[in-house]
């Protein structure tokens, strides 16, 4: 069995499903898209605290697709995929383990948000993958999607 082990930086849209015209969480369907470049991340711990650094590297992007569906006043559920490379040949699908949690952001309007995703399997290098993806997220009020992941996936 292999892992491969990945942190990426997606960042695109939230937009309702159907008539809606409302991007924020006020509809109970919605869909993701979005796109991380490949990256390099840094985290220091100094005695004045903790120092994040990503920064884009050489090669392909990733592209995120997924349907959001809300359950309640503070969560969700979620299911899509990940294309990892421009030719999309390496997919990973994913539904989320239990349910997401959200809440109101620092500014009005916006939402925070966290889920655990369960690997349901892909395509190319990740033909028969199963393993998990922490994505941590927030939506702006004009439905801007910023969502960090963190992923472990197992090949058998």
């Amino acid at each position: 069995m292999r892992e491969i082990r990945y942190m990426m930086h997606f960042r695109g849209r939230v937009s309702p499903v159907g008539n809606g015209t409302t991007p924020a969480i006020q509809t109970t369907l919605m869909r993701t898209t979005g796109s991380a470049t490949s990256c390099v991340v840094s985290t220091v711990v100094e005695s004045a605290g903790v120092q994040t650094e990503l920064k884009a590297s050489q090669g392909d992007l990733a592209f995120l697709e997924s349907e959001f569906r809300v359950t309640g006043p503070e969560s969700f559920e979620e299911d899509g995929m990940i294309a990892f490379g421009d030719a999309n040949e390496h997919v990973l699908r994913f539904s989320t383990l239990g349910q997401g949690h959200l809440t109101t952001g620092l500014e009005p309007g916006t939402m925070a948000g966290t889920a655990s995703w369960k690997v349901e399997g892909g395509e190319g290098q990740f033909a028969g993958a199963r393993g998990f993806i922490s994505s941590t997220f927030t939506i702006s009020k004009s439905g801007d999607l910023s969502d960090f992941h963190c992923g472990l996936i197992l090949i058998h």
